[in-house]
Formats: structure tokens, C-alpha cells, sequence
């Protein structure tokens, strides 16, 4: 994954009484230029937003990976698609960043749910946790294009969609919560793009690995954090296979040898 990048962005409206004399489009407008920049709040791409006033302009922060992404980002911005507004953007550096977790971030009242598992796989503790903690050990098994720190805090993205912009590849900004060496593993996830709402809502996996002999290791492996309502079962539903296939590929791994993705 590139190195971050900082943009101030000033949005210039198409008059200085704008705030005060919106025609009934423009405020539609407004409302999905809202609404557009709180997803992108939410993925962490937009740092803060908000009108400052005398004179009227709107300001923006975004964190992105590089002055392409962030000219995408403006340009597909509904008040600037619309021609409503025009925009303003300047690099910067944040030398200093307050640390915030929204409390958007999980679900609020979550229901008792959860994928479980329950493998063995066909090699000692030490490569099997190697396997879910470096780069090289997760690109043998879950997807060739990763970007994983291992640190609380630290990255765990896993990238499936290499053809769209960074934010819709995969797991963007999900991290790793905890881990006890060779015993246990915690990390958040994310739902794909064509689920809409519930991809900015991070759910929470938790793996321990039990070793059985010297050349095997039991994994048990927990989902949980999930909503309620039908868009939430529906996800649990399409996590609950997709796990079964990267387990699956763990064990192939061992058994056959990383996977090579140009067959995939």
C-alpha cells in the first residue's frame, strides 16, 4: 500500500449567500455531497469536513494514497459532478493527529451470533501463525495482494479487487485488535463493496491456535459482531462460506504448497 498522504481541500461555493438562498436542487445536491463524505469519513479518507463562514467556503482533510486518488475523490464528489461547487486542493503534512475511533465503527448492540470453526492444519504453531501474521505468509493462502503490520493498531488489509481505487479492494483500514504469540489472534474485518452501509461497520475475528503435535495445529476460529436484520444475515450468510474457503486454502497451503494465484 502507498504512503499516506494529507490534502486540504476548499470547497468554493457558487455564491457567497449560498448557505442562505439554496434552491430546492441544490440542497439535493448538498444532501448527497453529505452523505458521500460521511462514507468516505467512515473508510477513513476524509479526516474532517465541514462550512466555515466570512467568507463562505467549505473545507475538507483527506488521508489518501497519493494526489490521484484524492483528484477522484473531488471529482466524484455530487456537488462537484453537478457543478455546484468548485474545489481548492493543497498538500499537507499532519505532523500531529489526534487518534479517534467512531463509534459508528462496531455495531452498538450486537446480536449473539457467530461463525465458528474448528481445523486442523497440517503444520507446527510457529508456521501456521506465521502464515496469518506476516505478508508473505498471508499472500500464501488468502490473496496475493496484502498489506499486514503486526502490532495492535497495525494494518491487516487483504486486497481481492485490484481493478478499483483503494477503499473497494478488500479490507481497508480493518486492523489488528490483539494477539498472544502462537496462542491467539484478534483482528477486525469488513464487508465487501456491494454491501453497502454495513462495509463501514468492522466486525471482529478472533483465532486460536492449539497445537496438537509437531507437525499439526488445531485452529479455532470465531466471527462475531454482527447486526441484526436481514442485510446482516445476509452478510453472516456470505462470510459463513467465504471463511470455509480461506480455511480451505490454509490447509491446501500446507498440504500442497502456497497457492499460486495466476491458476486462480
Amino acid at each position: 500500500m502507498p504512503s499516506s498522504m494529507q490534502f486540504v481541500v476548499r470547497l468554493i461555493p457558487p455564491r457567497p449567500t449560498f448557505h442562505l438562498d439554496m434552491t430546492s436542487d441544490e440542497d439535493g445536491v448538498m444532501g448527497e455531497h453529505f452523505l458521500y463524505l460521511t462514507a468516505l469519513a467512515a473508510r477513513g479518507k476524509v479526516l474532517i469536513a465541514g462550512p466555515c463562514f466570512e467568507p463562505l467556503f467549505g473545507m475538507l482533510v483527506l488521508d489518501v494514497a497519493s494526489r490521484e486518488e484524492a483528484e477522484q475523490i473531488m471529482q466524484n464528489d455530487p456537488s462537484v459532478k453537478a457543478g455546484v461547487n468548485k474545489y481548492e486542493m493543497q498538500e499537507m503534512r499532519a505532523s500531529i493527529r489526534a487518534h479517534h475511533v467512531r463509534p459508528e465503527r462496531y455495531v452498538a448492540d450486537p446480536s449473539d451470533k457467530a461463525i465458528i470453526k474448528d481445523v486442523t492444519i497440517p503444520a507446527p504453531v510457529s508456521e501456521v501463525w506465521r502464515a496469518w501474521t506476516t505478508d508473505e505468509g498471508v499472500r500464501s493462502f488468502f490473496s496475493p495482494h496484502t498489506h499486514v503490520e503486526l502490532r495492535p493498531g497495525g494494518p491487516f488489509e487483504i486486497y481481492f479487487l485490484m481493478d478499483q481505487p483503494y477503499g473497494l479492494q478488500g479490507s481497508e483500514d480493518c486492523r489488528f485488535l490483539s494477539y498472544v504469540p502462537e496462542k491467539m489472534l484478534s483482528f477486525e474485518w469488513n464487508a465487501p463493496p456491494d454491501f453497502g452501509r454495513l462495509r463501514d461497520i468492522r466486525t471482529i475475528v478472533v483465532i486460536l491456535f492449539e497445537p496438537v503435535s509437531d507437525k499439526e495445529t488445531r485452529l479455532k476460529f470465531e466471527h462475531r459482531g454482527w447486526g441484526k436484520g436481514e442485510d446482516w444475515d445476509r452478510l453472516y450468510d456470505y462470510f459463513d462460506r467465504a471463511w470455509g474457503y480461506v480455511l480451505d486454502n490454509l490447509k491446501k497451503r500446507f498440504d500442497e504448497g502456497p497457492i499460486d494465484w495466476r491458476k486462480e
